[in-house]
């Protein structure tokens, strides 16, 4: 150990500062790597991936950006076609009469299954509940009934080609009467309920 001390003793008091201030300058590079290197890499490495991340999320912006206008035509198109099938469907008064326009949507339909339209009238209209302060217009479910006469094959056509072109249109009551003079010819009450707009009614 006295060796090793006297050794130093020898070294010119330069190179003796020249040694402390190397070994200093890497104490401080050595606290250099480890408080801020390391640190600054792994906030590099959590910056890339919320990078990532980002980049993510702005592409799928971007597409559905790009997926907006084709979106906005669909939507148009589906409510087209619900205003087509409420418009054809909701029964407004003809003539101040329900029972006028039902039969002027379903006589070409029977003329088609065979079925003959004898008479028609109103039925109930069932109310829908409103405010104690009624609108002047009133919606409701509104029945029909058709009274004629056909084969049991037109009648049942009949039936089923209303509830076809007319997809609101629902069968509410059906009433078949056979007759012993035309065996193959039935009278036939049928019901039919529709929703239906028009005037406020008095009780």
């Amino acid at each position: 150990m006295s060796l090793d001390t006297s050794m130093l003793h020898k070294i010119a008091p330069s190179m003796q500062r020249s040694i402390l201030i190397t070994l200093a300058g890497l104490l401080v590079s050595a606290a250099m790597v480890f408080f801020l290197v390391w640190p600054a890499r792994a906030r590099v490495h959590a910056l890339a991936a919320e990078l990532n991340t980002l980049r993510d999320t702005l592409a799928t912006v971007r597409a559905d950006i790009a997926d907006t206008e084709a979106q906005r035509r669909k939507t148009a198109g589906v409510r087209s076609q619900y205003d087509a099938l409420v418009q054809s469907g909701v029964l407004q008064p003809l003539l101040n009469s329900f029972a006028m326009r039902g039969k002027s949507l379903l006589d070409p339909l029977a003329q088609q299954t065979g079925f003959a339209i004898a008479n028609v009238k109103d039925d109930r209209f069932l109310r829908l509940q409103v405010p104690k302060q009624a609108p002047l217009q009133l919606h409701g479910r509104q029945l029909i009934e058709f009274s004629g006469q056909g084969a049991y094959t037109s009648i049942v056509d009949f039936i089923a080609l209303a509830e076809e072109q007319l997809p609101l249109c629902t069968l509410a009551g059906l009433k078949i009467i056979s007759q012993t003079q035309t065996p193959e010819t039935h009278k036939a009450f049928i019901t039919f309920e529709w929703p239906a707009k028009g005037e406020k009614r008095t009780p």
